[in-house]
């Protein structure tokens, strides 16, 4: 890891990670003050690659993993995280929406993610305090529920190329008038995220996140049973083809696994 200039809105910190190795501690510090808890889902080797750019008044995030990860956890309270899928090999679940290259993801102050993330997504998130974006003019709330905005909707790109900009900045240590910048960024994603302009999020999956929750619950007290899918399926009302699609969408991973 490396740092280089003061915590400052002029010369922002920048620290870089490299990881060899499945590390959750490391992990959770990728967004600072959330809690994030991660689980690898995949066998073999782990690498990741992990940038922050930690100013007075904002925080950026970027990182990419090599391995298939699910994350459950909350996000920093009295801020906004707004998160950019910035490159991705197939198409990632969080919360019961799904997620694919160049989407926007934007979360309220406090929200608890829980979220599938593919191996070699390269993702990015900013960290607005509310408190700024009261400073700026702008709603503190942008939206009350994690919300996933598809690269197709309108005011969708021009948000996702401003945070690849600030990641680009960071990554290449031309740090100077980021601020500017990240104003920008949060005015474009007040009109995304106006009621008044109509624009929906991705369509919801919840009900298949709901299903999947319910069978963890059920089987979380029976590990040590003879368990039978069918059978399980039918004790919680949940047809076996759905449950297995869930699992896929959410996991990546069959029930039986």
């Amino acid at each position: 890891m490396t740092a280089r200039g003061a915590s400052t809105d002029a010369e922002p910190c920048i620290r870089r990670l490299k990881l060899d190795l499945f590390d959750p501690d490391a992990l959770t510090e990728a967004v600072q003050q959330a809690e994030i808890e991660h689980l690898q889902l995949e066998a073999g080797a782990f690498r990741g690659e992990l940038l922050a750019v930690q100013a007075k008044s904002f925080i950026i995030n970027s990182g990419c993993y090599s391995r298939t990860l699910r994350a459950q956890g909350s996000m920093p309270e009295q801020t906004i995280v707004v998160g950019a899928i910035l490159s991705a090999v197939r198409n990632g679940c969080i919360n019961g929406y799904r997620f694919g290259a160049r989407d926007l993801i934007c979360f309220p102050a406090g929200a608890e993610p829980d979220y599938l993330l593919p191996a070699h997504t390269h993702w990015a998130a900013l960290q607005l305090p509310q408190s700024l974006l009261a400073r700026l003019g702008l709603s503190p709330a942008p939206c009350r529920q994690p919300t996933v905005f598809p690269a197709s909707a309108p005011g969708c790109a021009p948000v996702v190329r401003r945070l690849m900009r600030l990641v680009g900045a960071g990554a290449d240590g031309a740090v100077r008038d980021l601020f500017n910048e990240v104003k920008a960024l949060a005015a474009d994603l007040m009109r995304l995220t106006d009621p008044g302009r109509g624009i929906a999020g991705r369509p919801a999956y919840a009900e298949r996140l709901r299903q999947l929750r319910c069978f963890e619950q059920f089987v979380g007290g029976r590990i040590g049973d003879d368990l039978r899918i069918p059978a399980l399926c039918d004790a919680i009302g949940i047809a076996q083809r759905t449950l297995e699609q869930s699992f896929q969408d959410q996991l990546g991973i069959s029930p039986r696994r």
